[in-house]
């Protein structure tokens, strides 16, 4: 049975170091020291390098893990080639690697990828979704990400979405600004960041309840409400 641990690192982001057995598989290294120390630390193998996209915040860690895992296999998007010169493998939609299935999942970035457990229904969705949000569109357009948005809304409601940043509570603070009622949401994660608790991993079925953007029925509503939230 594998479990996942996250590190975290800089302000506000994870990496993901998903164990099953002896073995690890880093998803989105943004820094390095800490998940190799923690490999070492619980006498793990480290087996794969999984990454979303290309932005530095999720790959600057890998020189370092391929300074001392010179042959891991670092999967990472087919479309992110040029952007991610360290990656050994690059994958698109429905390649299916190890046990994860990879879903193209544009709109944060236009190659952005994210890598799905069936077996275990998790998610590793890079910046797509966040807690009550979603991720500032830095090159796709409202049309790509409210489609990709809304593949995750056909996933099955009891995933787990690791998302890789805690930015919950700032935007509970914009749910508020728009006057929704998530107080059932509201009073779950006060309780986990009251101990100290991530936030991650979300469960979609709460997101699909409270998420505003998850709950857009429209690309022009959603393309509204990301304006809004850009300027929160």
């Amino acid at each position: 049975m594998s479990h996942v641990e996250l590190i975290p690192i800089f302000d506000d982001n994870y990496v993901f170091m998903i164990v099953e057995g002896r073995e690890a598989i880093l998803v989105d290294p943004g820094e390095a020291v800490k998940a190799l120390d923690l490999i070492q630390q619980k006498n793990l193998t480290l087996k794969a390098v999984l990454v979303t996209h290309h932005h530095p915040d999720h790959i600057d860690g890998l020189p370092k893990i391929k300074t001392k895992f010179p042959e891991i296999p670092i999967y990472a998007p087919l479309k992110n080639k040029t952007q991610i010169p360290l990656a050994t493998h690059f994958v698109q939609e429905g390649d299916s690697v190890l046990d994860y299935i990879v879903m193209e999942l544009p709109g944060h970035t236009l190659g952005h990828i994210a890598f799905y457990d069936q077996k275990n229904n998790r998610l590793f969705s890079g910046d797509v979704l966040f807690g009550l949000g979603c991720g500032r569109l830095f090159e796709g357009t409202p049309e790509v990400a409210f489609s990709s948005l809304s593949r995750i809304k056909s996933l099955p409601a009891n995933s787990l979405i690791y998302c890789t940043h805690e930015y919950t509570e700032t935007n509970l603070k914009f749910c508020k600004s728009l006057n929704m009622n998530i107080g059932d949401y509201e009073e779950a994660l006060f309780e986990k960041r009251k101990g100290n608790s991530p936030s991650v991993p979300l469960n979609l079925g709460s997101e699909l309840k409270s998420n505003p953007f998850l709950l857009c029925n429209n690309v022009s509503d959603f393309a509204v409400l990301r304006r809004q939230r850009n300027q929160f």
